[in-house]
């Protein structure tokens, strides 16, 4: 049973509600958190790194960096989970929920990170294949003028697919709840029936979003400029909070007072607040193109499609195995065989010994150990 899939009409104007990520508080308080969780276990890990050096602070850098990256992950997946529950009109969850939420779609992005290394290792080794082909002499140069701009579009619309649809639909299928293969499907059934709307929903977003940054920055760097100004020449601390004096308290260098120190951080924090409300409207805008591309997307079929494909994969798998493990056995008896015939068999000397029963000369009854015939003294051994 095929999937009844009827194409959307565009409407450009639900966009503008991806404004509302600058009003909404509690991913804006979780976004912030993230964030300075992580310029935390950064400093921490560059401090306790440095300290320790050699073998066991590198270590330490790669666990904190890791650390990281999973805080990073998780705070600004339920950040997006809030907003969807925004964008979808629903209840918002609690900020534990949002961040276990977000713990739990972990695994989903790892998955699905594996499967576009699989993607993009699959199209590399094919067009290697093909180069390799090319170095034939003679037809080599014509099939290279032939495959090379073939193959560069293919990887073009590739990139350009999986930044543009299948990355930005996947993160939101997850942080609506759905599962690893129907999050999948969705993205295959949009990206082949509704490619031209959702390219063009994300370029109207993305038009929104600079105007909406142009706007914020606009009001918040004339107020940072003078008022930083004023402190500094009040304190008589130069360019406080300015890029000058950041770079020089983080590299160690300069003499930083106490009221460097406040401006620097105080800077920071004002552009990280500005950074996770830009954040937000990014987010929500994600959400809302999601919302708009998956309505009235019937995914079963695309999911059956899906998931026969990965039974045929691991039948193949397993039939693989199963001939790996027969000729591995084969491989065994056919050594125990030539081991147990080069060894000499057990019953050889029970026929020797049964054929000296007898002189082979005089046809007397002799002993195993006689060497001599006793009756005609033929030789025996």
């Amino acid at each position: 049973m095929q999937s009844q899939v009827t194409t959307p009409r565009i409407d450009f104007s639900q966009l503008l509600r991806a404004a509302e990520g600058l009003t909404q508080w509690r991913p804006a308080l979780l976004g912030f958190l993230t964030l300075l969780g992580c310029a935390v276990l950064a400093g921490a890990g560059q401090f306790l790194a440095m300290r320790l050096g050699g073998a066991g602070g590198a270590l330490l850098t790669l666990l904190v960096m890791l650390l990281t990256l999973v805080v990073a992950a998780s705070g600004f997946s339920g950040a997006g989970a809030l907003l969807m529950d925004r964008a979808k009109g629903l209840a918002p969850r609690s900020l534990v929920d949002a961040l276990v939420f977000g713990l739990m779609c972990l695994p989903k992005f790892i998955g699905f990170a594996l499967v576009l290394l699989g993607l993009t290792l699959g199209l590399t080794l094919v067009a290697a294949v093909v180069y390799f082909v090319c170095k034939v002499p003679g037809i080599g140069p014509l099939l290279l003028f032939v495959a090379h701009p073939v193959l560069v579009v293919v990887a073009g619309v590739f990139f350009t697919a999986v930044f543009w649809v299948v990355v930005p639909l996947f993160t939101p299928a997850v942080w609506d709840g759905r599962g690893f293969k129907e999050a999948l499907s969705l993205v295959f059934t949009v990206a082949r029936t509704r490619l031209v709307q959702v390219v063009a929903l994300f370029l109207v977003l993305y038009v929104v979003i600079w105007v909406i940054g142009f706007l914020l920055f606009a009001a918040l760097l004339p107020g940072y400029g003078f008022m930083t100004g004023l402190a500094g020449s009040i304190l008589g601390l130069g360019s406080l909070g300015g890029m000058s004096s950041l770079m020089g308290l983080l590299s160690g260098y300069g003499s930083g007072s106490g009221h460097m120190y406040a401006g620097v951080l105080s800077s920071g924090l004002i552009f990280a607040v500005a950074i996770t409300l830009m954040f937000q409207v990014l987010i929500m805008g994600v959400n809302l193109v999601y919302l708009a591309a998956s309505s009235g997307v019937d995914v079963s079929a695309s999911q059956n499609a899906l998931e026969a494909g990965l039974a045929q994969a691991r039948d193949k798998a397993r039939e693989a195995q199963v001939r790996a493990r027969d000729a591995a056995q084969r491989a065994r008896q056919s050594a125990q065989q030539a081991v147990e015939s080069a060894r000499p068999s057990p019953a050889a000397p029970v026929a020797a010994a049964a054929a000296r029963a007898g002189c082979p000369q005089c046809h007397e009854a002799v002993a195993p150990d006689d060497v001599f015939c006793g009756h005609c003294g033929h030789r025996l051994q």
